[in-house]
């Protein structure tokens, strides 16, 4: 799971809000874990399936604040972006055994929008990696696109991975 959990100004008077962006996976086998990147945000809570990216404090106006993410701004929106990695073990498979690796949003908010690797998340499962070897790990970019428009508060999704055995 991961949860990202930036403080966000979208409005000029820069009221506080917090986003929560929530990535979870399916305790089966094989077993995905989320990893931190090198180059991505602060990696808290990290257990098997269960992880949460600290976005820190991001704002219109200032940008982000936390190491590891960047922001850019138009005059409709902002977004956050970070780097996180995804591991998938796969016990009782050969070293040769590959997966596919879906994702899905599984929240409806339509306060902003959450892209992994340039794909937009919705409700339909969607492949992230189409053939990724068990026992690897593999990078990926996490954007959080926040509109101007959305009022200063606490706003939060889950995300859902899922590796399934190539047969």
């Amino acid at each position: 799971m991961i949860v990202a959990n930036p403080w966000a100004f979208g409005q000029p008077a820069g009221t506080p809000r917090t986003l929560t962006s929530v990535v979870a996976a399916p305790a089966a086998a094989p077993a995905i874990t989320i990893l931190a990147s090198a180059t991505g945000a602060l990696l808290r809570s990290q257990a098997a399936s269960n992880a949460s990216l600290d976005l820190g404090r991001i704002s219109y106006f200032k940008g982000a604040s936390a190491p590891g993410e960047t922001s850019q701004k138009n005059s409709r929106s902002f977004v956050i972006s970070t780097r996180f990695a995804l591991k998938v073990d796969c016990p009782g498979s050969s070293s040769s055994s590959k997966v596919n690796v879906t994702m899905s949003r599984l929240d409806v908010a339509v306060s902003h929008a959450i892209t992994i690797d340039g794909t937009t998340l919705g409700s339909a499962a969607q492949t992230l990696v189409h053939s990724m070897p068990c026992g690897s790990a593999g990078e990926h970019r996490l954007d959080v696109e926040v509109p101007v428009s959305t009022p200063a508060g606490s706003i939060g999704s889950t995300v859902s991975f899922v590796a399934t055995l190539n047969r």
